[in-house]
């Protein structure tokens, strides 16, 4: 190795300690943050707790990855419901291309929110439709079909109870989200007692109360009924 090659490679030494070290301290504070936020609001939180990852299934989790983590939890009350948001990672591996070789390790971030229902019910999926789904019909998947033509085209609907489905997405519930901005950008499951939503990139506190108000606005125009069957 020669002197300016051995010189090039502390450089880089040096800057990758100077990136750990900003990324630990921009970690700590925002833990501080958030601490300090949670005991504000009367809520709860860990800033790791991968026992939360468990209690999904289907998008963004379906066994994908590896190093699969749960950080910055939040649990407690939001308009009367009990609630449940954290920072879902994990980790693919991916073969370099170009002149490079081995491989290199790809982290994926989303933000999770939930609130709990009244009562256990079947999954339903509702996810805004796009090409990709939609090339799905033509090798025979073809999602839950509900009588509004107009509501067909803009969403996708997967469920394990097409009765529990029908119920849910009443003709009340569809014109609200074909109207409603946040349905076509906000997707949701029914799991178990549970209302989920995911978007793609780290925990931020500025998407919280808009997702979770959305998650509330949408139990609350369930039928009463169907928490009782």
């Amino acid at each position: 190795m020669d002197g300016q090659n051995w010189i090039i490679y502390v450089v880089i030494g040096i800057a990758f300690v100077g990136y750990m070290i900003w990324q630990w301290k921009h970690n700590k504070k925002k833990i501080e943050q958030f601490t300090k936020v949670a005991q504000q609001r009367g809520w709860q939180y860990r800033s790791n707790d991968n026992s939360v990852i468990g209690r999904y299934q289907g998008d963004p989790f379906d066994n994908r990855g590896h190093t699969r983590r749960a950080r910055h939890v939040f649990t407690g009350q939001h308009r009367g419901r009990p609630f449940c948001c954290f920072e879902f990672s994990y980790k693919v591996r991916k073969n370099n291309t170009g002149n490079n070789s081995g491989s290199r390790n790809e982290t994926y971030y989303y933000r999770i929110f939930a609130i709990a229902t009244p009562a256990h019910r079947p999954t339903l999926q509702v996810t805004k439709e796009n090409v990709g789904t939609k090339m799905l019909d033509f090798v025979g998947v073809r999602d839950l079909q509900l009588e509004s033509v107009e509501f067909n085209e803009k969403f996708k609907i997967k469920t394990d109870n097409d009765k529990f489905a029908y119920d849910v997405l009443h003709p009340r519930t569809m014109e609200w989200m074909l109207a409603d901005q946040r349905a076509q950008q906000i997707p949701i499951r029914f799991e178990r007692n549970e209302l989920v939503t995911w978007q793609r990139g780290k925990f931020e506190l500025e998407a919280m109360e808009p997702s979770l108000n959305y998650l509330c606005d949408f139990v609350e125009r369930v039928p009463e009924f169907v928490w009782k069957q």
